[in-house]
């Protein structure tokens, strides 16, 4: 595997390299002779700077897998994309010019990298410094014939893929805590990923999801990245101790954490049954879930929520074929990233993923794909803000 990681980055890097020696070569199309030389004294300062920083980060310590510093890799990661997505079309566009006529202006060619990799970059950029602070709140209603009558009007409010340690600051959770109070909803769920991977992520947080909580009545699954299996352990003891911590922190938090169990809801004379259940996903993701074991002691004919982190569970295991009226799932984040057209949110998700985000139905199931409040890997959101969602529960009345 070490080998393998060895190969990956320095294949990396050797392109990292030819893309940045096309970027250069395209802007010096349109520098004056006077200048050049010292935007290439900078161009390499920059370049070899970005280069020993990954070499540092990613290759010379030997186990990434064991850091908790993500503030530090989450900054390198953005800083080494917006590098990544300004010089890309540059390379691309310096290539293209020698398809050109020697009398054709290349200088064009060149005017039209710069502009095209500001414009992208300048769009990333502001989803780093700004768009992974916003919060948005997506209301749906959802209309079931056998809503019990008491909960018709019913409010839930769905949270995801938190990541805590990925936070620099309580923003957005405090805007979600805001937002949460303002709803009022009869039920919060909360659908896995606390943390990136570690217990320490847990430290000061206490006070913000009180707030998020309050009075409500919250539930709680777990996600692919909270049991720890990210990291080389020394040893199982330390692994099982960081999973305890990690379980132990939602009922500190005000949350009810299900782990294959179900639960029943009350409103008047009614109720419904909450199921949770824990990861199942496509390999390489775990396939930790037991539906036999949450569904234990339920009848057939009850209204049932079921929360599962990974979308793909319901896609490959509950759509068509078990009898769940409604799914809520995360995991995706949507790669945080995505554009809306003429009202039709569309993400690179899609390409890699069927259910990526939203609402979705097949017969008389829904799934909902809650897009998160945390980021991975990369500190941004562009046009995919982080997300609360508010599904109200309406009963069709039949005559």
């Amino acid at each position: 595997m070490r080998s393998f990681q060895l190969l990956f980055w320095l294949g990396f890097i050797i392109f990292y390299v030819f893309i940045s020696l096309c970027a250069v070569q395209n802007i010096k199309r349109i520098l004056q002779p006077k200048h050049k030389q010292k935007f290439l004294v900078l161009f390499l300062v920059l370049a070899c700077s970005i280069c020993g920083l990954m070499v540092l980060l990613y290759v010379w310590p030997g186990d990434v897998r064991n850091s908790t510093n993500y503030i530090l890799y989450s900054i390198f990661n953005g800083i080494l994309f917006i590098d990544l997505i300004f010089k890309i079309p540059q390379s691309i566009l310096f290539l293209t010019g020698f398809l050109f006529p020697k009398g054709f202006k290349r200088q064009t060619i060149s005017w039209i990298g710069i502009i095209i990799s500001g414009f992208v970059s300048s769009v990333l950029l502001y989803g780093i410094l700004f768009g992974k602070n916003e919060v948005a709140v997506q209301e749906i209603e959802l209309e079931f014939k056998n809503l019990p009558e008491s909960f018709d009007g019913y409010k839930v409010v769905q949270i995801s893929d938190i990541h805590l340690g990925s936070f620099t600051s309580q923003q957005v959770l405090r805007k979600t805590q805001k937002q949460i109070q303002t709803l009022q909803p009869d039920l919060l769920l909360f659908t896995g990923d606390l943390v990136n991977n570690f217990s320490q992520e847990l430290k000061g947080w206490d006070s913000v999801f009180h707030g998020i909580n309050g009075n409500t009545n919250s539930f709680s699954i777990l996600g692919n990245h909270d049991y720890g299996d990210y990291s080389n352990w020394e040893n199982d003891t330390d692994r099982a101790n960081n999973f305890q911590s990690i379980t132990e922190a939602h009922k500190k938090f005000g949350f009810q954490l299900l782990r294959n169990q179900n639960i029943t809801l009350l409103a008047g004379s009614d109720s419904i049954y909450l199921i949770g259940v824990e990861n199942w996903g496509h390999p390489p993701f775990p396939q930790y879930a037991n539906l036999k074991q949450a569904f234990s002691g339920i009848p057939d004919n009850s209204f049932k929520i079921l929360m599962t982190h990974d979308p793909a569970h319901w896609e490959s295991q509950i759509k068509d074929k078990e009898n769940i009226e409604l799914s809520l799932s995360g995991h995706t984040h949507a790669l945080q990233w995505g554009v809306k057209t003429a009202g039709i949110p569309f993400s690179l998700s899609y390409f890699i993923r069927k259910n990526w985000g939203g609402l979705y139905k097949s017969n008389n199931s829904y799934l909902y794909v809650n897009t998160g409040l945390g980021t991975v890997g990369i500190p941004y959101r562009i046009d995919i803000p982080a997300e609360i969602t508010l599904i109200t529960l309406k009963r069709i009345k039949v005559d």
